[in-house]
């Protein structure tokens, strides 16, 4: 958690090879130390986001209602009058902060209106950022609660090329967007890959008549499909794929909510991100 200046020093990275024991580790690290220090850490740093936005991580959920002692840490630097950690995101770009979370809900129409409600949800990933692409599929909707680590709930994400927000649709408390990058008519299959804030128009919701986001009844499109438009689709009985949108699925979003680190935000915060979306 310290950074110690040490002029003299030079920083190198290792490689441990299992077939050199040159590279071998001459140090062991105690069982939950690596998370106990990645707790710290957020605590000494983050503020009121340590309680209300990190202990929800399964990962960090052995310390909620603990005592973390961040002394060490926070002695080192409370002389620096040090900016609070939404300097940092105002600095580095608040606009990537979901103002609205929800569940992607495909309307079922004719006979299949009374069967079970199916939503978009990452296929093996849960709350976390490996950095490994994934799959999207179509699972049964879950209840408004999002406090289980499912990845059903998603929110508008990345830049678009002037800056402003958004351009694609990311899983919630992950690093997996859904991949608009090259869409191809026909595919039965819909990837995640680890999201690019910067990647400009991938995945964006319309309704159905086109004329912006609505709360009705919503088109996914693929804005990098020309000609025909291509958008996001129930394929078969339970696939994802991707078809011509006058072919395609409608969806909904189903129990949208403002989640706490939109909330944790400051007013002027808030407003320069509704004036940047």
């Amino acid at each position: 958690g310290e950074i110690v200046a040490a002029p003299e020093s030079y920083v190198a990275h290792m490689w441990r090879v299992g077939s050199d024991p040159k590279t071998k580790a001459r140090y062991k690290v105690g069982a939950g130390d690596a998370i106990k220090n990645r707790a710290r850490a957020v605590k000494a740093h983050l503020g009121p986001w340590y309680e209300k936005k990190t202990l929800t991580f399964p990962s960090f959920k052995e310390w909620r209602g603990k005592e973390l002692d961040t002394s060490s840490i926070t002695d080192s630097f409370s002389h620096l009058k040090c900016e609070n950690f939404e300097w940092f995101l105002n600095k580095f770009d608040t606009s990537v902060v979901p103002n609205e979370v929800f569940q992607i809900e495909a309307v079922a129409s004719g006979s299949e209106a009374s069967t079970s409600q199916l939503c978009l949800e990452l296929n093996t990933m849960s709350w976390t950022n490996y950095g490994t692409p994934d799959e999207v599929v179509l699972k049964e909707c879950t209840g408004s609660s999002a406090s289980k680590p499912k990845p059903i709930w998603w929110h508008r994400s990345s830049r678009l090329s002037d800056g402003s927000c958004c351009g694609g649709l990311r899983a919630w408390n992950t690093d997996q967007c859904i991949d608009g990058r090259n869409p191809r008519k026909g595919a039965n299959k819909l990837p995640s890959y680890t999201c690019d804030l910067d990647s400009g128009l991938e995945v964006v919701l319309r309704t159905t008549d086109g004329d912006g986001e609505g709360r009705g009844e919503l088109l996914l499109t693929l804005p990098r499909s020309k000609d025909p438009q291509l958008c996001i689709s129930v394929v078969g009985k339970s696939s994802v794929g991707v078809v011509e949108c006058k072919d395609a699925t409608k969806w909904r979003k189903r129990y949208p909510f403002t989640p706490i680190e939109y909330e944790l935000l400051s007013s002027e915060m808030k407003s320069d991100w509704e004036k940047d979306s």
